[in-house]
Order: structure tokens, then C-alpha cells, then sequence
């Protein structure tokens, strides 16, 4: 629900007024075509299709049951207001009932409405919201909406003609954006779609000069579908980084786009289409600057992992974008423009960018020199596996075998330490294994700090691990830092860096990623893969540089990856490295056992000056 802030008075906004038609009719003529009917079909129930001119059209409420679709807003914010919404069976604009907003300022008060969640739109667009007004001395309305992001939009008013009978008011989506806003994006740009408006009466709305009381009738509320920003981006060739690579390897791809606003947040798509025609693999993913107010050219790039039983061949590179939310009804694909090389396929909402080639005989990638320079740093811990100090919950022990939050995680439960199992330790290296026991499987994790936050950890500095990965199917390796104080206080922020995330289906890419947790459900996060050749042929290096302003990736001493430092990040942060199975993906051919071989565990914090 949008937020209450401030009155609904303010400038006008100019709408569009349509006097009464009798010969129009809330009704659905009964001939609709076989296209139009299948359409109707696919939409929920409660909707209805009208209009004039070809124009179509979904019911929202005609007010005909009740009005348990609005809640009524009574503006606490500013007390003294008093009102309701109810049902009005001695007026109606088409039907038998209608409903009647009240609204009394005598006792003070700055406006009352009601507000409509559009859920059932399921993420559906539209450019118009329709009404029928009837009112009783009141010259103007406030509206306000939200956008996908929660943020709230208002404006100051719609004039109402001075006039006994009902009224059409026309509410384009756009001429309610740019004014008035809070929450959410907080940008004043519109990120469709919307999740829900509202109509207000504020006490300077009457007709009547000096007085405080009026009411507005509502009836047959509709939105007509369609984009508030009607923007169509230009897909460009694909530059590719090298042009061919190895099954089992990948390419750098570098996507550009001449962008316009869209007033909505897509997600592209992006298939590789093999030889045969199917897709073979993907990189969908979101654009760095929100669809919804990117603008210019936005060019950026991805690592993209072929398959290790990718067959040999050429594939071709599909582009478009969709809304995940809309899948049920295809995505909500919006049509693009292709240019410089890229190509435009049928229908308009996908271009072909490139062609990857996929062979056997492609170089294999070479690391450039190591970057990390660890000059001005000193070790502040050091695990180096002579033996290990563990237990399932601490406390007393260097590791704990669990996580601290009771949040483990994967396909394989992460198992208490016994004799043996899930870790051994020998010549200096700890082997952590995951394997198959009567019927389910076990694997291992170890946390510097326990479930109370006792342990190692460290605010910024280098923090690094040595080891060498399993081979085989459904595995998921990991080193990775989490945040201290939200170990104990659920409520605030918790930070998540990922130095290393391996799956057993792509040995050689590492993942790295960036997150923010909470607090409730929020999460923010930011990824990326990189080739790493040789990740479970022996053992590399896995690190990550943490300073107030930036956080490096390294791997086996050169740089990967760099991103600003949010504020969660500036806490504490311990250490975990584990042997997941799943991630996402199957574990029926993973081996049992499977092991992961960790040589050293270590951290760095930065040396005071003049020592």
C-alpha cells in the first residue's frame, strides 16, 4: 500500500472528462471474436473487456457484490478526519450500485480515500485508469499510485466538473509520475508496473466555499492495457571476448544497447541456439541500469560458460527482453530495434548479436600477471591444517561445523564432526568430504565463529584461501565471509561476500558474488563468473581484498572483479569454507565420496603506521 503523507491538495491535474453516454453499456457485447474470446479466456474472472473504438479494456470493480476490493484510508497522519467508504444502491452509473467515498473535516483532518491493490493484474501493464464519478460537492479528487518499486506517486488533484451526473475521468499513468514522490526508488521516474492506486478527498476539495463536508460516488473502475512509456530500445552486434572457446570453457560478452526509457524493469534474455535449432544454454540476466529509466548507451559484459557437453558447432546469440513475473502470458515481450550488425527476428522481440563458436581446437585461456600487492599488511590468523580445532557448536574450538546462524543450506546436511568425518586432516591440508551414507548425504563446513559470534574475525583486510576442488557432477565448494553483529541481532543488515563459489557442472568458472540480507525479506545481490582454468586439477589461490571504499576479487593473485563496499560490509566478518552438493542443480550423478582440500585459511588486516 502506498504510504499516507500529506494531503491530497495541491496543483490540479488536468484530465480528460467524458460526459455521460447512455447509449454506452457496462456490458460485453456478446460478439467477440475467436482471438479477442481465447484472450478473455486467459484473464482472471473478475475482469471484464469494454470500450469504444476497438479500444480494450479491464474491469477492476463495478461495485455490483461490494466494496471489500478497497480499503478505506483515513488519513490518521492528520487526525480529526472522519469518513467511510460504502455501498450506494440509490445511485449507479450502469449497473445497480455504486460506491460512495464520505468525507468530514469538521473535527479537523486532512483527507480520507481508499486505495485498490492490483494483484490481480499479475504484473500486467497499463497506460489508463477509467472511472465514473458522481459527485456531491466536491470540485476535484486526489490520485496517487505505486510503482514496482513501492515508490508512491501523487498528484495534487483532478478537477471534477461542476455537474449532478456522472462523469468519465480518464487518468493517464504518465501524467501522474514526475510530481510528488516518496519511497521505493525515490527517483520520481516511473517502474511499471503499478501495484496499486488510490483516491483521495482533501478538506480544500468542496465546492462550497467554507465548507467541510462532501462525497464522491465511483462506479465501473477500469485500466486500459498497455505500456505507460511507449520506449523501444536498439540491440547492437555482441562483441565477443575471445570469439571461440573450449566445452567446458567460456567467452566474455559484451552486450550494447541504445537504450530509451521504458517505464519498466525487464529482464533479458539471452539463449544460445546450437546447431539443431534447440537452446543449449543461457545468460539471463538483468541490466545494469533498470529498464525502466535507462537511457543512451549501456554497454556492459558478461562471462558466458559453455557446457562441458556442449557439442561442437556454432551457436547463435539471441537477445530480448521479458518480465519473469509475466511468463504465464509469454513474458510481456517488448518489441526492439536491431542495428550495427545485430539482426531482427520475427515478431520483434529478439535479435540475433553474434555467433559463438564452440571447438576443441580454441586456445586455452592464460591468466594474466598476479595484481595483489600486499605491501603495509600483516597475517592476523593463519589456519594451516596442522591439525583442527572443531566441534559442532563450539565453545572452546578454533571451528564451529555449522553455521552460526542455523542456516545451513544444500542438498547435503552439513554434518557434526566425527572420526573421520566429514574432515581429516594430513601433511598439513584438510580434506572435507561429502558422501552418501545409508541412504542420504553428509558434507562438511567449518565457521570461525560461533552461534554467539565468538571466534576469529576481522574488520577489512585480505582474506584468502588455498585449495583444490572435487571433480564431478552436483558438487558446490565454497569460501565466502559473512557479517559478525548479524549473527546475534537479526534485524539489521547482513553482509555476504562469496570469494568462491564453484560448480561440479562448470569446473572451470568461478563465481563471485556480492550480497546483502535483510533485514526481513529484502536481498540485494551482485554476481559474476570468471574462467578459471584448473580449479579441481590442483590447488589455486582464492582471495578478497575488503577496504572501506572497494572490495577486490583475486584469483591466484590477479584481479577478477572489483565493487564498491556497502555500509553491511564495514562490520567484522568471519570466515566459512564448505563442501555444499545442489546449488541449484541435480545431484543424482554426483560421487560418493567427493572431496575438497583446503591447504591454508588465512587473513590479513592492514598494519598500523610506523610499525
Amino acid at each position: 500500500m502506498c504510504s499516507t503523507r500529506k494531503s491530497a491538495g495541491g496543483n490540479e491535474l488536468s484530465a480528460v472528462i467524458l460526459p455521460f453516454r447512455p447509449e454506452y453499456s457496462p456490458v460485453v457485447s456478446k460478439f467477440i471474436s475467436r482471438v479477442m474470446l481465447v484472450w478473455v479466456l486467459a484473464l482472471p474472472s473478475a475482469w471484464d473487456v469494454r470500450g469504444q473504438s476497438g479500444t480494450a479494456r479491464l474491469l477492476l470493480d463495478n461495485f455490483e457484490k461490494d466494496a471489500s476490493a478497497w480499503k478505506f484510508i483515513g488519513g490518521e497522519e492528520f487526525p480529526g478526519a472522519r469518513g467511510s467508504l460504502a455501498i450506494a444502491t440509490t445511485t449507479a452509473h450502469g449497473g445497480r450500485q455504486s460506491g460512495k467515498l464520505e468525507a468530514d473535516f469538521t473535527g479537523g483532518g486532512a483527507y480520507v480515500g481508499v486505495w485498490y491493490d492490483l494483484a490481480s493484474l499479475k504484473g500486467r501493464d497499463f497506460k489508463e485508469i477509467r472511472l465514473w464519478v458522481k459527485t456531491v460537492n466536491v470540485r476535484r479528487i486526489g490520485v496517487r499510485i505505486t510503482d514496482s518499486t513501492e515508490q508512491c506517486h501523487q498528484k495534487g488533484g483532478v478537477p471534477l466538473a461542476a455537474s449532478a451526473d456522472w462523469q468519465e475521468l480518464v487518468l493517464k499513468v504518465a501524467d501522474l509520475v514526475g510530481g510528488e514522490h516518496w519511497g521505493g526508488a525515490n527517483d520520481g521516474q516511473w517502474h511499471g508496473p503499478a501495484k496499486g492506486f488510490g483516491i483521495n478527498i482533501g478538506k480544500d476539495a468542496f465546492a462550497q466555499a467554507g465548507s467541510l463536508q462532501g462525497a464522491v460516488f465511483l462506479d465501473d473502475v477500469e485500466v486500459a492495457p498497455g505500456p505507460v512509456i511507449e520506449g523501444q530500445p536498439t540491440l547492437l552486434s555482441g562483441r565477443l571476448a575471445p570469439p571461440a572457446c573450449r566445452p567446458g570453457f567460456g567467452t566474455r560478452l559484451t552486450y550494447r544497447w541504445d537504450a530509451v526509457p521504458m517505464g519498466r524493469d525487464f529482464t533479458a534474455f539471452v539463449h544460445f541456439i546450437a546447431p539443431d535449432g534447440k537452446i543449449a544454454f543461457q545468460n539471463d540476466h538483468a541490466p545494469p541500469v533498470p529498464t525502466a529509466i535507462w537511457s543512451g548507451r549501456v554497454e556492459y559484459a558478461h562471462t558466458i560458460v559453455v557446457p562441458t557437453d556442449a557439442p561442437e558447432g556454432d551457436y547463435a546469440i539471441r537477445v530480448g527482453l521479458y518480465d519473469p513475473k509475466a511468463n504465464e502470458r509469454g513474458g510481456d515481450r517488448p518489441k526492439l530495434k536491431a542495428a550495427d550488425g545485430a539482426i531482427g527476428e520475427s515478431g520483434g522481440d529478439s535479435c540475433q548479436i553474434g555467433v559463438l563458436s564452440v571447438t576443441s581446437n580454441a586456445p586455452l585461456p592464460k591468466l594474466p600477471a598476479p595484481t595483489l600487492k600486499l605491501d603495509g599488511y600483516t597475517l592476523a590468523f593463519s589456519e594451516e591444517f596442522n591439525d583442527l580445532s572443531i566441534s559442532a557448536w563450539g565453545p572452546g574450538t578454533r571451528w564451529i561445523a555449522h553455521t552460526p546462524g542455523h542456516s545451513d543450506f544444500g542438498d547435503a546436511a552439513f554434518a557434526d564432526p566425527q572420526d573421520g568425518f566429514p574432515f581429516t586432516v594430513g601433511n598439513g591440508i584438510l580434506r572435507i568430504e561429502a558422501a552418501k551414507k545409508d541412504g542420504k548425504w553428509r558434507a562438511g563446513l567449518i565457521s570461525s565463529v560461533d552461534d554467539k559470534g565468538n571466534g576469529f574475525s576481522q574488520k577489512c583486510g585480505y582474506f584468502e584461501m588455498r585449495a583444490r576442488f572435487p571433480k564431478g557432477l552436483g558438487t558446490w565448494p565454497a569460501f565466502w565471509l559473512l557479517g559478525v553483529p548479524a549473527v546475534t541481532n537479526k534485524s539489521m543488515p547482513n553482509i555476504e561476500i562469496d570469494v568462491v563459489e564453484q560448480y561440479g557442472v562448470m569446473p572451470n568458472a568461478l563465481f563471485a558474488t556480492l550480497h546483502v540480507w535483510g533485514p526481513g525479506n529484502q536481498h540485494v545481490a551482485q554476481g559474476e563468473a570468471f574462467i578459471a582454468p584448473g580449479m579441481a586439477e590442483d590447488f589455486h589461490r582464492y582471495g578478497v581484498l575488503v577496504d572501506d571504499g572497494e572490495i577486490t576479487w583475486y584469483f591466484d593473485g590477479v584481479e577478477v572483479w572489483r565493487q564498491n563496499t556497502p555500509a553491511a560490509a564495514k562490520v567484522p566478518l568471519y570466515l566459512l569454507v564448505d563442501l555444499a552438493l545442489g546449488g541449484g542443480w541435480p545431484i543424482d550423478k554426483a560421487l560418493s565420496p567427493s572431496y575438497m582440500y583446503v591447504d591454508y585459511v588465512r587473513a590479513y588486516t592492514r598494519r598500523t603506521p610506523g610499525k
